[in-house]
């Protein structure tokens, strides 16, 4: 609030002294060229009057630069910036209340006086307490200097009387005034703070609605692509039941198994691809219970391998589980083993047969990282860009063109930040490639 008075304050400290500095010029040609007849004794006020004219001119063009200056400068909180008022204020009061009393020589009222007050009362900012005591100051000195300048005892009174009036009303108009600028600096206050507020809530609000369109566009796009990628095999499996029901091949063993073989690739593609949706959507949708416990991260290794042995002695691939030791992680089992089905499956399906696959395992400060390595055809940077973003679909056929959605690297990213882990990946096309996932580690 201190701020708010001091600016105000500055304002119109500059505006009253910029606007004073004209009319004490005006006041001084009148003094000097006014035909005024007087006696000697009257002659000496006339001139006291006219010095102090004469004097408040430059004293308020000191005054506006000293405002213009701090306002320029950016200082209108400044210590100086806060006497500044109360400067202004005695000056103009004790020029109202000179002029007054130098002025009982030529006329008996009081004019020049109550202006000065109500001007101060009515322009500058201060607080009750201090005007009640300028305001006294003031009026005790007009008081004394009209005993002194007014001969005429009865006038002296009603002078003195006058004053006080003036002064009351001038005290008033400043207290109201005062409260009324209270106010509405609080009420300037409250607005802006509820306009940050609202701007901010505003804000948020747009860029949350910008990340769901996005999500939505994302998902969108996924589902078209997920509905090609159920199309191909489910119509290559009703195709070839349709050839078994008719009997095709039944005389010729050779191709009856391959087409048998083709039927339960087709299906396995499809159901594997069914059960990565169906994780994706209950983790999405938030009810997928999160139970991490400590593993072994060598036996869960070997957990999920057993499960790939069939897949990866199709291609002759040879799985080598390279975890020396007991290293212990934190994690969900049902999870976990998602996770390093899906990773396994990956480089199985991107490595030519009679290759490798290798996982690693090591402790860190205070984590395991955990490394896949495949020295398959690897994968281009634009590859890489997309690997994790579900909307996109990217060239994923295997060595012996097997096919896929990407749906399983996007669940592996999903379940491993659920652990408050990260995943990464290295590639080289041609070279191979390492997906390396780090999970909080337990002693």
């Amino acid at each position: 609030m201190e701020d708010e008075v001091s600016s105000t304050n500055l304002n119109r400290c500059i505006t009253i002294t910029s606007l004073f500095v004209p009319i004490t010029l005006i006041i001084h040609l009148y003094f000097r060229f006014g035909n005024f007849k007087v006696g000697p004794e009257e002659t000496s006020w006339l001139n006291d009057l006219f010095f102090i004219n004469m004097m408040m001119g430059p004293i308020c063009l000191f005054l506006s630069l000293i405002g213009l200056f701090l306002r320029f400068t950016r200082r209108e909180y400044s210590l100086l910036s806060k006497l500044l008022p109360h400067l202004v204020f005695f000056i103009f009061a004790g020029c109202g209340a000179l002029c007054s009393i130098f002025g009982q020589s030529l006329d008996n009222a009081i004019i020049t006086f109550m202006l000065a007050c109500v001007l101060n009362a009515a322009t500058i900012l201060i607080r009750p307490l201090y005007a009640a005591i300028y305001f006294v100051l003031i009026y005790c000195f007009f008081c004394y200097g009209v005993t002194l300048t007014q001969p005429n005892q009865n006038t002296v009174l009603f002078n003195v009387i006058d004053g006080l009036c003036v002064i009351a009303v001038s005290f008033v108009i400043s207290w109201v005034l005062w409260n009324n600028n209270m106010t509405r600096f609080k009420q300037d206050r409250l607005i802006q703070s509820q306009k940050q507020i609202l701007e901010f809530q505003y804000e948020k609000l747009t860029i949350a609605n910008e990340e769901l369109e996005g999500i939505n566009a994302s998902k969108d796009q996924f589902f078209s692509i997920l509905a090609h990628d159920l199309r191909g095999p489910l119509n290559s499996a009703l195709a070839l039941t349709m050839f078994l029901e008719e009997g095709v091949f039944e005389e010729d063993i050779d191709e009856r198994r391959k087409t048998y073989n083709l039927l339960q690739h087709s299906l396995g593609n499809s159901a594997k691809l069914l059960e990565n949706v169906l994780l994706w959507s209950t983790n999405q949708a938030g009810v997928m219970n999160f139970k991490p416990r400590i593993l072994d991260v060598r036996e869960t290794l070997n957990s999920s391998i057993e499960v790939l042995k069939i897949v990866a002695a199709q291609k002759n691939i040879e799985i080598i589980n390279n975890v020396q030791g007991q290293i212990m992680i934190s994690a969900d089992i049902d999870m976990i083993h998602t996770v390093f089905r899906n990773l396994l499956s990956n480089a199985i399906k991107f490595t030519p047969n009679f290759g490798s696959v290798e996982v690693h395992a090591e402790i860190l400060n205070k984590a395991v990282r955990i490394s896949v390595i495949d020295y398959g055809v690897g994968m281009n940077s634009k590859t890489l860009n997309n690997l994790f973003r579900i909307e996109k679909k990217m060239p994923s056929r295997g060595t012996n063109n097997e096919s896929g959605t990407g749906l399983g690297l996007v669940l592996c990213k999903d379940f491993i930040e659920k652990h408050e882990g990260s995943i990464v990946v290295e590639s080289k096309e041609n070279e191979g490639s390492k997906f390396i996932i780090t999970l909080p580690g337990r002693t």
